[in-house]
């Protein structure tokens, strides 16, 4: 069994790629400045950038998890996604920061799966899911902190008593890149301390056609799962992208400001989502069987509509902030649900590729379209007031809706035992 210290540091390097990834959505305005780049320009910085070495780096990451040391595969990812923060804050050009958002996405992509799998290889099914759920605080304590611990940061070096040794002649924004590249080598040795449990007793990855039957059991409930995750990412990284922008440009709020809002609004929420789901998923467990799971998601995922609707009703950075936490609520806590419920219904030896698969969907979908599709769709309203605002709810609806009707169409037997079951 994993002890503590394993789910305590595989959650704060879950926080600490989070806060590499996200930490660029609060210098937009002075990237696009600096680099003379458009909005469409920035956002595939956002996404793109990261999302396309990421989506195909994640399948193969998770098979060498499901073989390797897992440990040490995360470790070898903090080091290079460290370098490819770095090297952000030192871009000179639209082409430079994009090799090194690729280089971010490429370290980054097997932290997921390898400590998924690592997670539910060591906790019993009545516990796994609240050590998943904790594990999970660092997706969405991640981004939340990248917004308030950058904005303090940048507000800091925006000031005239900013003197950093060897980066302070370079612009705010840099400086905050590269200090938020620094905290992973530290993180290193930490995780090296972890025991991979029972590695020698793993059999190997099925081979591709056992890996598909596997996946197509119980009527493609896997893959409608990692679908559902994938469209529900629309939301989340098209609103975590543009929302600090919306704050700034159109509610007058200062970078920190922005920062903090919706910060708050990601971190306490997804606290909460991460962990009322954790012990959902371990209640429904224990009291109805591990095949009944999937039902939780739809109730999470309606709310997150809520949330999406009422960012459009909001006028002010609060009301925004308040809206944008119910989003985070419903969609974290569907996730929590829906990767412990993806991974029991595999067998062990495909866990981590099952997550990466979760992973490859999200990124090929989310995190390249999300943050693009927001001002996309802004455009289209460019005679409309508030148009950014307006864009958000749209791709939201747009995310939650398919994520729901792919959940409510699984047609798995409640009674059906799942692989995991024991």
């Amino acid at each position: 069994m994993l002890g503590s210290y394993t789910v305590a540091v595989l959650c704060l390097t879950l926080i600490l790629s989070f806060i590499d990834r996200f930490v660029i959505n609060l210098v937009v305005d002075p990237i696009r400045a600096e680099l003379g780049l458009s909005d469409v320009e920035v956002s595939l910085l956002q996404g793109a950038g990261f999302a396309l070495i990421f989506a195909v780096a994640a399948l193969p990451a998770g098979r060498l998890a499901d073989r390797l040391n897992r440990p040490r595969l995360i470790a070898a990812g903090v080091i290079v996604w460290s370098f490819g923060t770095i090297a952000c804050g030192i871009s000179e050009g639209f082409r430079g920061f994009f090799v090194a958002r690729v280089f971010l996405g490429f370290g980054e992509a097997a932290l997921i799966p390898a400590a998924s799998s690592l997670i539910i290889d060591g906790f019993s099914a009545a516990r796994r899911g609240t050590a998943l759920g904790i594990f999970s605080l660092g997706s969405t304590s991640g981004s939340g902190i990248a917004l308030i611990v950058g904005g303090a940061v940048l507000g800091y070096l925006q000031t005239s008593t900013a003197a950093l040794p060897v980066i302070a002649s370079l612009a705010p924004w840099r400086q905050l890149m590269i200090l938020m590249g620094i905290p992973g080598f530290f993180f290193v040795p930490l995780l090296l301390l972890i025991r991979e449990p029972a590695h020698g007793h793993r059999p190997a990855p099925p081979a591709l056609p056992l890996f598909l039957r596997n996946l197509r059991a119980e009527r493609c409930l896997v893959p409608r799962l990692c679908l559902a995750k994938g469209v529900m990412s629309l939301g989340d990284y098209g609103m975590a992208a543009w929302l600090p922008t919306l704050l700034m440009r159109h509610y007058a709020a200062t970078p920190a400001a922005a920062g903090a809002t919706i910060g708050i609004a990601t971190a306490l929420p997804g606290v909460i989502g991460s962990i009322a789901g954790g012990m959902l998923v371990d209640w429904s467990a224990r009291r109805h069987g591990v095949s009944t799971r999937a039902n939780l998601i739809l109730g999470s995922y309606g709310v997150a509509l809520c949330g999406a609707v009422l960012i459009g009703l909001g006028s002010s950075s609060l009301q925004i902030g308040l809206a944008f936490a119910i989003w985070v609520a419903g969609s974290v806590s569907g996730s929590v649900v829906g990767r412990v419920t993806m991974q029991e219904h595999v067998p062990g030896n495909m866990r981590a590729t099952t997550v990466a698969l979760s992973i490859t969907t999200t990124a090929l979908i989310g995190i390249a379209v999300g943050p693009t599709l927001v001002p996309g769709v802004a455009g289209l309203m460019s005679g409309a007031g508030h148009a950014l605002q307006y864009a958000l709810v749209a791709v939201g609806v747009v995310s939650v809706v398919p994520a729901l009707l792919l959940i409510a169409a699984r047609s798995a037997s409640p009674a059906s035992a799942s692989v995991a079951e024991s």
